[in-house]
């Protein structure tokens, strides 16, 4: 048997949809939605405690209907928090506060105590795990393909029943699957790409073999309600309709559902009795959803990932910012006003990260502002170090930098003596890897801008450094064509830190990749056994993730339009970098910018494995939009060695 559930995603929020067509959406869209549910089609409403809010506000009456069919247990509610939060890019204390806001806004709306829970954009980290259990989640709902496909080793038949998804501190949520390609079916039958024919031979592929006892679970639907019978940008214009058109979509999908009921050995299904199921040798498994390749599944094809919400759009990275320094405001301030985190939260919504309507935009583009760093003066007593003086070096009795004024101040080293005499960071020069992929040189400290079909612009060119504070400072300005950088390194007096800073000047915000940092490790420090990256992800624990898994490389390209596929949420601004014995915290401050870092593993023939970290203020997609303005982006950044291993937190 193939049990199947319909789940609908409501989202006022929707970035493509301006404020004055709320009202059209919920008459076109939303109360088709209860029109399914009254008809007999087992139905789940998920819509976020904002959406709810909005609707309560522009049609009361349809609330009304859902509290009649949500207590006739003809609907199921789902939850997703207060707002549509990534849940990767946010704090856990904000994640925190999402789940929680929104578990109550629906107790006040609808009257229920939410159990299951959409997974936001389906962007999951393992520690959002044990956050969704505190909220009371009997289960999450996520995507199946881009866990599968980041686990090849995973029987596909356990899409068809509950698992657990597995977090860091030894947490687990049970989840539920969404497979993109079945709801992706409803959608095409419904614009008229696929046939009656070829739906039905879609989910009869689905049925169950002849050895399989337990019944499978499904979703007929598992995504927007607002794409039938309304349109909304994209969606619109690659089916060459006009704007709102066509017209009885809804109708479709109801015929659909009623194919299916009346198939044999399949039937409909409220969501919620996929959990019925016991466990067993397929069902009720502790899963672990992220790998070191793909430590955020997102949605969807590979053009759907973490940078789509963070480094792109019309001011991801400015938006992000400003909420990281508000977050830091309020919980500073120990503020438990709900309208100031539903504030906070607002500003937060991946929707306003997207293809967002301009007008919805200069909403909230006061809002969208990057800081600046505030240069002190050159000290009278400053040194002047110029290209022919050669490397400059920078010591405190913990930490000695070796500095290259030939490359715009880039490492030549970074050493940690307490550790080893040899470097752990540092430029591994050309030749340095027989491998002919490898065949550059490789900096520490410098910043990359890549223009579409331009040369690369980067701070490597000759500079006289500014040193200051006993030759524990050093400061440059580089000008390649129109880019200006300004950055400084400084060593810790004491401890084994080193920090730079800096601050990248264009003309106007361009698509361009724009890579503001990076740290090149140096073979020959960490045992490379055990070498390994730890994170959090909008959780509250590290997740730990070892090379020994495999090669890495979250910032590779996807296309000439999408720059890279992935990269990490690093929410505390902390990635670290270590083995079992010792390891370098890397910190940016993401109040300054909050910046995406990735990490690239190579592991090499002669044990001189390849192993950087790159931090990127923007990256392209499809929802990059340009802007004239002169553009700005600063950052902080430190790194600290701890005799620690990289588990021992």
């Amino acid at each position: 048997m193939l049990k199947l559930a319909t789940l609908f995603h409501l989202n006022l929020m929707y970035s493509s949809i301006g404020a004055a067509r709320r009202a059209e959406v919920i008459a076109r869209c939303y109360h088709r939605v209860l029109d399914l549910a009254e008809s007999g089609v087992p139905v789940a409403v998920e819509a976020s405690g904002l959406t709810l809010e909005m609707i309560a506000a522009l049609d009361p009456q349809w609330l009304e209907r859902l509290r009649l069919l949500l207590r006739d247990g003809r609907a199921e509610y789902v939850a997703s928090g207060y707002s549509q939060v990534i849940g990767p890019l946010a704090p856990a204390m904000v994640n925190a506060r999402n789940l929680d806001l929104g578990r109550r806004t629906a107790q006040r709306l609808l009257g229920v105590e939410p159990a299951l829970w959409l997974v936001n954009e389906m962007a999951w980290s393992g520690g959002l795990a044990a956050l969704y259990r505190n909220a009371g989640a009997r289960a999450v709902i996520m995507e199946w393909n881009n866990a599968w496909h980041a686990h090849p080793e995973w029987d596909a038949r356990l899409r068809w029943h509950w698992q657990r998804a597995e977090g860091p501190d030894d947490a687990d949520v049970p989840v539920v699957w969404v497979d993109t390609f079945d709801f992706q079916k409803l959608q095409r039958l419904c614009a008229g790409d696929i046939t009656r024919d070829d739906f039905l031979a879609h989910w009869r592929g689905r049925l169950p073999a002849a050895d399989e006892t337990a019944p499978r679970h499904a979703l007929l639907y598992g995504s927007d309600a607002e794409v039938f019978d309304f349109r909304p940008g994209r969606y619109r214009d690659e089916h060459g309709e006009a704007e709102g058109g066509p017209r009885g979509e809804w109708d479709t999908v109801a015929q659909a559902a009623a194919w299916l009921a009346a198939e044999p050995r399949m039937m409909l299904a409220p969501l919620a009795t996929a959990l019925d199921e016991p466990p067993s040798a397929q069902c009720g498994l502790r899963l672990r959803l992220g790998t070191v390749a793909q430590p955020v599944p997102v949605k969807k094809q590979e053009k759907y990932n973490l940078n789509r919400w963070a480094v792109t759009g019309r001011g991801d990275l400015e938006l992000n910012t400003a909420c990281h320094a508000r977050a830091r405001e309020l919980a500073d301030a120990g503020t438990d006003d709900d309208d100031a985190w539903r504030d906070l939260l607002f500003l937060w919504s991946s929707d306003l990260r997207t293809h967002l309507a301009a007008e919805r935009w200069q909403e909230v583009a006061p809002r969208a502002r990057l800081p600046r760093i505030d240069w002190p003066s050159p000290a009278p007593d400053a040194g002047r170090h110029a290209p022919a003086d050669g490397d400059l070096v920078l010591a405190g009795e913990a930490a000695r930098l070796e500095l290259n004024p030939r490359r715009g101040l880039a490492a030549r080293s970074v050493v940690f003596p307490r550790w080893d005499p040899r470097p752990v960071l540092g430029t591994l020069a050309h030749g340095y890897f027989d491998d002919i992929t490898l065949g550059a040189d490789f900096y520490t400290g410098h910043a990359v801008v890549q223009r579409p079909g331009c040369p690369k612009q980067a701070d490597l060119r000759p500079v006289t450094a500014q040193v200051a504070d006993g030759a524990r400072c050093a400061g440059c300005e580089v000008i390649d064509g129109d880019l200006q950088v300004r950055k400084e390194w400084r060593v810790d007096p004491v401890a084994p830190v080193m920090t730079w800073r800096g601050e990248l000047q264009l003309p106007a915000r361009r698509a361009a990749e724009i890579h503001v940092a990076h740290a090149t490790v140096v073979p020959g420090v960490f045992d490379p056994t055990s070498l390994g990256f730890a994170v959090r992800n909008g959780g509250h624990a590290r997740e730990v993730f070892r090379f020994r898994d495999g090669p890495v490389h979250h910032g590779e390209a996807y296309s000439t339009l999408i720059t890279a596929k992935g990269g990490l949420g690093a929410t505390d601004g902390e990635v670290v970098i270590g083995d079992d014995r010792r390891r370098l915290v890397l910190r940016h401050d993401p109040t300054v910018s909050a910046l995406v870092p990735t990490v690239r593993f190579v592991p090499g023939r002669d044990g001189r494995y390849f192993l950087r970290v790159r931090w990127s203020a923007q990256e392209i997609d499809e929802t990059f939009v340009a802007g004239p303005a002169p553009w700005h982006v600063a950052w902080v950044i430190s790194v600290t060695a701890e005799d620690r291993g990289l588990t021992d937190d």
